[in-house]
């Protein structure tokens, strides 16, 4: 059969064929079509289980590979790629949206189980690719710690230290061994970054949630100094909170600190703050099932554990009952005075005869509420406002210390509505003794210190 444009040659005897571009004209635009190979994307994984070594509860394993290729001809959309347990695994994510024909990328798995037997979870990823959602199966044994469990440990160190500075929670990073997870609203201590990032340099998973909706250009050096050392990751905080306000930090899933200051040194010196490091293994638990949680920015429910405050979903009621339930005494402390549900039941309080004493800062924006809350009986006294005096800007409430009607709690959650129902927020309730007079007789003193409004 004779193409117009084909011209015929002879090679060893054989007719070859040299095609012009008058083979379009001759075939036909289907034709053509039919002639040329249709590109296609293809998922390949180079694992379809990946299997975990026996570990002891509340301790993290060594991090896993999964490499994703797209060896197809054609760029692969990853539409989703989902962990199906977030309690007792880790995912870290390094595959883009769209995936280039020939490229690869990687998913680093971990474990960290939280409970004793056999943890079967899996990792499904939704493409374009035939055969789509494609699923890896993850298994993991937890094994129950041998021996007695260890003591609780519940240490309050109060703000500012004798030396200026935050060495405890320095100690805390500097001797991690395993793991870090930490959620900071504002991260911007030099000092705390490089200790991160030499933790991460011998061989420890840190992995860091930073608020980015009021405190992005403060965290952006260190988001960007996290995310290029090995080992270590920052991602920004989920957008649904009006902030990410929580300071916790949590180190190999065994110790907590729940803190109501920032990592900002500049304010080291000056600034009335606490924190409350801990060990008490429901309260680690509920922690880091949160933070795996909101380290994918997923929708979660946080666990109270044996102590913890969460907003925006418990905070509100647990403020307001710890005011309320008072009979004799109310020290506050907070930076904060905006919410009028906060100032309505501490007035009533006064008026039923508690003695409600409130430390504060002048600050302007209060002054209605600081001038309600007085006449109501309250006793308000308040620093002045400038960079020499200290500045409160702890957050906590103590009822009838001493009374078996007692209740404590220090955090990160301010007296407005905002941090009660539209932050992420971490507080708890003080139970240890030690813990518990320390912070009473800290807030006496402050409110002794400082002239009447």
């Amino acid at each position: 059969m004779q193409f117009p444009g084909v011209r015929h040659t002879r090679l060893a005897g054989a007719r070859l064929l040299v095609f012009s571009a008058a083979l379009t004209t001759a075939l036909g635009s289907g034709g053509a079509a039919a002639w040329a190979l249709a590109k296609t994307a293809t998922l390949k994984l180079s694992a379809t289980s990946v299997a975990f070594a026996n570990t002891t509860v509340g301790q993290s394993s060594a991090t896993q590979g999964l490499t994703v290729t797209n060896s197809g001809t054609a760029t692969l959309t990853l539409t989703s790629v989902v962990l199906s347990d977030t309690a007792d695994y880790a995912m870290v994510n390094g595959c883009p949206a769209k995936l280039a024909a020939a490229a690869s990328c990687k998913l680093t798995l971990g474990f960290t189980p939280h409970s004793a037997g056999s943890l079967p979870a899996s990792v499904t990823l939704t493409d374009s690719a035939s055969g789509s959602p494609q699923t890896v199966k993850l298994s993991g044994v937890g094994v129950a710690a041998s021996g007695p469990p260890p003591a609780l440990v519940r240490t309050l160190y109060t703000f500012p230290q004798a030396d200026g500075s935050v060495t405890p929670l320095y100690a805390l990073v500097i001797g991690a061994q395993k793991t870090i997870d930490m959620t900071m609203y504002e991260l911007v201590d030099t000092t705390f970054s490089a200790d991160l990032v030499a933790a991460c340099g011998r061989g420890v998973k840190v992995r860091v949630v930073l608020d980015q909706n009021l405190e992005k250009t403060s965290n952006t050096a260190a988001y960007k100094q996290l995310n290029g050392a090995p080992n270590c990751s920052a991602v920004w905080a989920n957008p649904v909170y009006r902030a990410t306000h929580q300071k916790t930090i949590t180190v190999d899933g065994s110790v907590s600190a729940i803190l109501s200051l920032n990592l900002t040194s500049r304010y080291y010196k000056t600034t009335r703050d606490f924190g409350l490091v801990e060990n008490d293994p429901a309260d680690v638990a509920a922690i880091e099932a949160t933070f795996n949680q909101d380290y994918v920015a997923a929708a979660v429910s946080p666990g109270s554990g044996d102590d913890l405050i969460w907003s925006p979903t418990t905070a509100q009621a647990a403020l307001l009952g710890i005011v309320n339930g008072a009979t004799k005494t109310l020290l506050v402390e907070n930076e904060e005075m905006s919410a009028s549900n906060i100032v309505s039941a501490l007035e009533a309080a006064a008026k039923r005869g508690v003695a409600v004493n409130i430390a504060m800062t002048d600050n302007t924006s209060y002054a209605t509420q600081f001038a309600a809350l007085k006449a109501a009986g309250c006793g308000v006294h308040v620093y002045p406002n400038t960079t020499t005096a200290l500045y409160i800007h702890a957050k906590a409430l103590v009822a009838d210390y001493g009374l078996s009607t007692q209740k404590i709690y220090m955090g990160s959650i301010n007296f407005s509505i905002a941090s009660m129902t539209g932050n992420r927020e971490l507080g708890l309730y003080i139970t240890d003794a030690a813990a518990a007079q320390s912070l009473n007789a800290t807030i006496a003193s402050d409110y002794a210190g400082a002239p009447s409004f």
